[in-house]
């Protein structure tokens, strides 16, 4: 008798009626197809595509998420400044481990949503950085800040110069705690890569940009939710930007501050709700399970737990990290 018919079935097949060879073929696809990073020329073509620029004039700055570029704004003929973000960086193909829902596309427009609107809550709230102007898909406009020098050039990076030809450089220290402080308070934001890397300098004083992984924290409990992370957390992150600001003065400048010291001045006027629940942290039942998760992706372990579910039949467990 002619079984291979049951073998068929047996290797071939799974017991839902996947075919496995379908499975492979497309693992060995996806192994030899490399995904291509968006050139200048790309970025653009899709600037211009959108009708809102005029003209684009020149690259102006680039990160590992982003192509800035100086454009001209077709309506009312300003200078702006347009951050296209990239659709296969590094970061944003980390962010995408195991969250197969977001295309990569869809990842960019997340990263320029997210910088669009943080800008607009910080400004808002009085926070010195660009005022934002258009959100395009995966396009973030801005205003542009020009140095004094020239109005086509961008504003140094704190980085970049000798501070000392701007003023006094401990007094700039103190403006650029005073930043971060009033973003913490008053904005209720976390800046999350605070350094001399992400803040202009002119003789009007600094402004602070690259705002798209920053998240607000939650005011009223430890609660992680859908908009907000837990305060907890926001001091942890207040923190650490604290201190890397701290390296760049000591490092350039020989200044110093006690990073401890300047976070307890900064949490000391926190409204005494918040410091009470910061005191009582050990007491207070969390109903979260502890990782950070920016708002878009807080999502995706629910996502997983479903998954994980429907395939197997089984309760999902989070990877130790």
């Amino acid at each position: 008798m002619d079984n291979s018919h049951n073998q068929k079935i047996g290797f071939d097949f799974s017991k839902d009626g996947i075919n496995f060879d379908s499975i492979a073929q497309n693992r060995l696809f996806k192994s030899k197809f490399q995904l291509k990073e968006i050139t200048v020329a790309q970025a653009k073509e899709q600037l211009l595509a959108t009708q809102k620029i005029d003209k684009v004039l020149k690259v102006i700055g680039g990160g590992k998420e982003a192509t800035v570029l100086l454009a001209q704004e077709k309506d009312t003929g300003d200078l702006v400044c347009a951050k296209v973000f990239r659709y296969y960086t590094s970061t944003i193909r980390k962010r995408l481990q195991g969250t197969r829902h977001i295309s990569e596309n869809g990842m960019a427009g997340i990263a320029a949503s997210q910088e669009y609107w943080n800008l607009d809550g910080l400004y808002k709230a009085g926070i010195p950085v660009p005022k934002p102007r258009l959100l395009l898909n995966n396009i973030a406009i801005m205003d542009f800040i020009s140095s004094e020098e020239d109005e086509t050039v961008p504003a140094p990076l704190l980085r970049d110069v000798d501070i000392r030809n701007y003023g006094n450089p401990e007094e700039i220290f103190y403006e650029s705690i005073g930043l971060l402080a009033d973003m913490f308070l008053k904005a209720h934001y976390i800046h999350g890569d605070y350094s001399d890397h992400n803040l202009l300098i002119k003789k009007e004083g600094l402004i602070t940009m690259d705002v798209s992984q920053s998240v607000e924290y939650n005011q009223k409990t430890f609660i992680n939710t859908p908009v907000r992370i837990r305060i907890d957390h926001a001091v942890d992150m207040l923190r650490v930007d604290i201190e890397n600001i701290n390296q760049a003065f000591r490092k350039n400048y020989r200044l110093h501050m006690n990073t401890e010291e300047v976070l307890k001045e900064i949490l000391d006027e926190l409204p005494q709700n918040l410091q009470s629940y910061l005191g009582r942290t050990e007491d207070i039942p969390f109903y979260s399970e502890g990782f950070y998760a920016p708002e878009i992706y807080a999502g995706k372990e629910q996502v997983r737990q479903t998954g994980v579910r429907k395939r197997s039949k089984r309760n999902y467990q989070r990877k130790k990290r």
